[in-house]
């Protein structure tokens, strides 16, 4: 499964891209993630590894995360693991002008088991998922 999802962020590209590299910033826009835990690799560059901690629905879901491209403050792209599947998310920001920049999440799953069966059903649960965390990253650029 395949989909692009964007939105516009009014700060300029600089103060958009500082602030999506925040080591912890995530906790604050990432709904239900409660800690990151750097693994292996220098935190935010080609091939770091990060434990990321969610709390959903009172259950705790561990997700692995892998940075396998990084061309900031052009791109940034992570691979996920997970108990549902296989994640890519290649993340862009484009300068709009000097206040405003383009965000774009290309998003690629391979799920496993059950979740396989059911993402083709799911695909717009999977969108609305990344544009409300799309929509709180905004929200935490713009502050």
């Amino acid at each position: 499964m395949k989909y692009t999802v964007t939105n516009t962020i009014n700060k300029p590209l600089d103060v958009v891209v500082e602030k999506f590299k925040e080591p912890e910033g995530a906790i604050h826009w990432m709904e239900g993630l409660q800690k990151i835990e750097h693994t292996s690799g220098t935190p935010g560059t080609l091939g770091a590894k990060s434990k990321f901690h969610f709390l959903h629905k009172g259950k705790e879901m561990i997700i692995d995360e892998t940075i396998l491209v990084q061309d900031l403050p052009n791109k940034i792209k992570f691979g996920y693991n997970s108990s549902m599947g296989y994640n890519e998310v290649e993340m862009q920001f484009e300068k709009i002008d000097d206040n405003s920049v383009k965000q774009i999440n290309n998003s690629y799953f391979e799920l496993k088991g059950v979740m396989k069966m059911m993402g083709f059903l799911m695909k717009g649960m999977f969108k609305k998922q990344s544009l409300k965390y799309m929509t709180a990253f905004k929200k935490y650029a713009e502050q």
